[in-house]
């Protein structure tokens, strides 16, 4: 059988056996395609998929989608549950068990960036950018207000108190919720709102335009963040710079259930996915920064 074979016999045991909702099936199904075509991707059959490239395909989805905490984890309940009924039903021969038990979701999310590597970023558009303000601006939302990029598309200039330096964004769920604005990233939007912006004549009153002035498409952000972040040598997407944001945050020492609030996490457990990434990121700019680290280095 082929893997589409495979997972389309997974997806009629789940609702012939399960009764699972549509939608439910739906969902599986969706996040199942990408494990599959790339199996077909790397000539692989299910069966040859064993836990080395189980977890090269894990790394590096997780690296190039654009994957919240929750949506990883979704992602590996609904492959782990398809390994396993694979496995059971004699087409997989490999362990799940200690791949897949617990998702080690700091171990597979999205690599952050170090805060110099961000001022790099602000710093390449300011050099480079066709469209500084713009583009600016696009950034402030994604790292210092730590926005999804739906929510950073989608904010409207009515969801922008410049004046009391506040955010509106409406998350997930259809929730509001209020998010502080730095000064410098007030500076930035109002210098793009108030001028830039209204060059581009306007078809929308969302804040973030394309040079048509219509707002501006999911695909034309991941554009400007690979343009201003090919300098960095790594894999960066938009959400890149929210876990960034969450990062820092942590490091600087705030506190958990704020980070929650900023985040728009409905769960608390959610935002403590990024201690783990802290606790990784605090090692390494040890390790980058601490002089006997440093001088290490430099003997070699």
């Amino acid at each position: 059988m082929t893997n589409k074979q495979l997972l389309d016999t997974y997806l009629d045991y789940l609702i012939a056996e399960k009764g699972l909702s549509r939608a439910t099936i739906t969902s599986y199904g969706t996040d199942l395609e990408v494990f599959t075509a790339w199996l077909d991707k790397n000539g692989l059959a299910l069966e040859n998929c064993d836990e080395k490239k189980l977890e090269v395909f894990l790394n590096e989805v997780a690296g190039r989608a654009e994957y919240s905490p929750t949506s990883v984890a979704r992602h590996f309940s609904s492959l782990r549950g398809f390994l396993h009924y694979m496995n059971r039903e004699g087409h997989y021969p490999h362990s799940t068990d200690s791949i897949l038990a617990i998702p080690k979701l700091g171990h597979y999310l999205p690599q952050c960036l170090s805060i110099e590597e961000v001022d790099s970023v602000f710093a390449e558009v300011a050099r480079s950018s066709k469209n500084v303000q713009r583009d600016t601006a696009l950034f402030e939302l994604l790292y210092s207000a730590g926005l999804r990029i739906s929510e950073a598309l989608s904010i409207r200039l009515q969801d922008i108190d410049l004046e009391n330096e506040w955010l509106m964004p409406i998350g997930k769920g259809n929730k509001q919720r209020l998010v502080p604005l730095g000064s410098k990233a007030k500076e930035n939007l109002q210098n793009w709102i108030l001028n830039g912006r209204k060059e581009t004549d306007p078809k929308s009153d969302c804040v973030i335009l394309n040079n048509r002035g219509k707002p501006m498409s999911r695909m034309g952000a991941w554009k400007i963040v690979n343009q201003f972040t090919a300098h960095l040598g790594k894999q960066v997407s938009p959400h890149t710079f929210r876990h960034s944001f969450a990062t820092h945050c942590l490091a600087a020492g705030m506190d958990l259930r704020v980070l929650q609030e900023l985040l728009g996490h409905a769960d608390l457990g959610t935002t403590q996915i990024y201690t783990h990434l802290d606790n990784q990121f605090i090692k390494e700019e040890h390790r980058a920064h601490h002089p006997r680290e440093k001088a290490k280095r430099e003997e070699k």
